[in-house]
This record gives C-alpha cells, structure tokens and sequence, in this order.
C-alpha cells in the first residue's frame, strides 16, 4: 500500500480522489509530503517524477491523474473504556501543515506511529476537538458494523445523539461501510440530518474502489466537504455499493467458524456465541423509534448494488473472486478496455464481446440493468442500477 501503488491501482479501479488514511502516522505523512504537491486547495497530486513512474506501469489508456485528500481513521476509546469497545471516527485535513499541527496536540492522547492509532478521549471530545482547527472535519465511518461503530453492538449506541451529545451538530457526515446501505441509514432518526457517502476502508489495493461516491464537485477540499456535509443529488450523485447480502457482518457472524449465519444467539456449528450482524441490529435501533420503513429526504442520491469485476467472473466460473486465475482474467479485460468502473458501467456490449466471454459479457449487463429495490426490507436485493442512467 505504498503511495504509488495506491494511485496504479485507483486508475485500474476508475478511482479520481482517494482518501490517504492514516495521516497522522509521521514517517507516512513525510511519504506524502515528500512524493506529492498541492494540485487544488487541499488536493494532492504525485510530483511529476513520481507521476511518471506509475504510468510507465500502466496501458495508456488507463493513465489518469490522481488525487489525494489528507485523511486518517482512529480510534475512540473514552477513559475507562476497554479498547475493543472504541468506535472509529474518520478525519479529513485541508493541508499537511494543519494535519502536522493536529498530530502535535493529538499526540498525548495516543501513539501515533500506529497507523489507526487508538486515542483516550470520546468520540464526542475528539469532535469538540476538532472545531479548534481550520477546516478539520470528522466524519463517522461504517455507521452499523458491529465493532468500532457508532451503531454498533460492541461499544456502540441506540442513536447518534448518544455518541456525540451537544457536538452531533458538528459531525460533518455518515459512511455507510460495507455493513449499511443508505435504506438502512434511513430508518435511524438519529442520523436523518446527516448525508450519507460510502468509502469503505480497502486493506488491500484490489478493494480500493468497491465502494465508492460519486460526486460532481471543483476540485478543492472546501468543495468535498460542502458535498459530504449536505449530501444531496445536486453535488452528490450517488454511491456504489458492495452487495451488502455478500459482507462478513451483514447476518450475524461466527468469529470461530468464520462464516455468517441467518440464525441468533449461537453459531448452528459451534455454538459460539454470534456478533450481531448489522440486519438484526437494525430492529435495535428502530426500538421505540417506531421506524420500519425508511424515510429518505428531498434529494437523497440514488446508489446502486455493484460486484466487483473479480467477483463477476468468480460467480460465472463457479470460482472464489481472490484466486490468481480470476484475478488474471479482470486484470486483461481492464487492461484492454478501461478501468473496472468503465468496464462495469460504461462499455458498450460490443466492447466487452471483444475482450471476455459471452457469459461474462450476460453478466455484467445484467447487474447494469437489474432493478435496486428501493424499499428494503431484507430481502435478497437484486444487484444492477435504476438511477444513475448508464447506458
């Protein structure tokens, strides 16, 4: 996950701006600042040199210039508070200068050389914290998963008000992760004054992309964080979606059989107790809330239930998506035709006829053209797009 790793593989992915992460951690923060300069306020983009290099590593028609937004995920642990039960926050920074002087006074707090480092203070204070700098903005990342999350069972709450009492105001926006769609997010009355955007976290270069927010914004940071603060259609166009039927914690998961389960309290297998899974947690949050059905806003943006290119080939061949042979075959197909989210989206059935198998070919049209239901209601949700107009 060097830098110019990070950027060869966003151009495969059709990826334009990336979030750095873990940009408070010193020897990464000296990486980007020594191998990238500010584009657009509060973008980055690789030197030159650096830039050249990654390109020589890609086809033509694959090379783009990438942009970088300063970013680091940590975790919240109030004092008194088991580190387990912490709940992640995401930070964006407008400069490296501004980041630098926040590792200086976040650094008492926790040991920075982690790259998700885990600081003594609440979510909340982390907040009130931030409103001290210039334009360093927290949002809340993969709302429902079950650890680490606002939402979540473990360390989590009912509500956001709960979490972040007199500094919800300040809270600039809610990701969605892997583990919540926004119907979901839609049902919490907590989180209903908040836009929803979706960036899950990768851990691995081929991930970056599998989730991903669409927006039609100038390129600068101040312009990003008005669009994740409102949310709505007019800058915000949509997010794409990894299926959330194929997440780890959708259904309630077993940490020894390492599989979900549509079952509750204990694994059928081991019978080991089960993490509660994002689906069941929801009748949770809805408690006296009373909300079973979601009540979106004026303009929310659509978003759309995508597989990634790998897993596409893995369900026509009856494969596993991370197996070298799959991974092989998306990998040409990118190469000759564009980038994953081209391929997926964008190319024409004569293009893709050209480049991969008729069964291929049935299967990605088919996830274009599927219906998202737009009422979400547990049921297995057909995969493909009814708002974003691809062609």
């Amino acid at each position: 996950m060097t830098l110019e790793n990070v950027a060869l593989w966003a151009q495969r992915k059709g990826v334009d701006l990336l979030g750095t992460g873990d940009c408070l951690q010193p020897q990464w923060l000296d990486e980007i600042e020594a191998n990238t300069f500010e584009a657009e306020p509060g973008f980055l983009a690789l030197k030159p040199e650096v830039e050249k290099e990654v390109h020589a590593r890609l086809p033509e028609k694959l090379r783009r210039s990438i942009r970088f937004v300063l970013s680091t995920e940590v975790n919240c642990v109030a004092k008194g508070k088991k580190e387990m039960s912490g709940i992640h926050q995401l930070i964006y920074f407008p400069s490296i200068a501004e980041a630098r002087k926040f590792a200086a006074r976040i650094a008492k707090k926790g040991n920075l050389v982690e790259g998700r480092p885990t600081l003594t203070l609440s979510a909340r204070d982390l907040v009130r914290g931030t409103t001290d700098f210039d334009r360093i903005y927290v949002a809340a990342p993969h709302v429902m998963n079950p650890w680490f999350s606002v939402l979540g069972v473990v360390g989590g709450e009912i509500s956001a008000e709960d979490v972040y009492g007199d500094q919800l105001t300040n809270l600039l926006a809610v990701e969605t992760g892997l583990t919540s769609n926004p119907e979901m997010c839609r049902r919490v009355p907590s989180l209903d004054c908040f836009g929803l955007y979706s960036c899950s976290d990768a851990h691995s270069l081929d991930n970056i992309g599998r989730e991903c927010t669409l927006l039609d914004i100038e390129p600068n940071y101040d312009a990003l964080i008005a669009a994740l603060r409102v949310g709505t259609s007019e800058k915000t166009k949509g997010t794409l979606k990894f299926p959330i039927q194929r997440t780890r914690y959708y259904l309630n998961w077993c940490s020894n059989c390492k599989e979900p389960f549509d079952h509750w309290p204990s694994c059928p297998q081991c019978r080991r107790k089960l993490t509660k899974g994002s689906r069941d947690r929801m009748t949770e949050l809805e408690g006296s809330q009373h909300r079973p059905k979601p009540a979106k806003r004026e303009n929310d943006p659509p978003f759309e239930a995508f597989r990634p290119l790998s897993y596409v080939i893995a369900d026509v061949e009856g494969r596993k998506p991370d197996t070298v042979g799959v991974r092989r075959i998306a990998g040409e197909i990118i190469d000759r035709l564009g980038s994953e989210r081209q391929v997926l989206a964008e190319a024409a059935p004569a293009e893709l006829f050209s480049v991969t198998t008729p069964e291929v070919v049935q299967a990605i049209m088919r996830q274009r053209t599927g219906v998202i239901s737009r009422q979400f209601d547990f049921a297995e949700t057909p995969i493909g797009q009814s708002g974003f107009n691809f062609q």
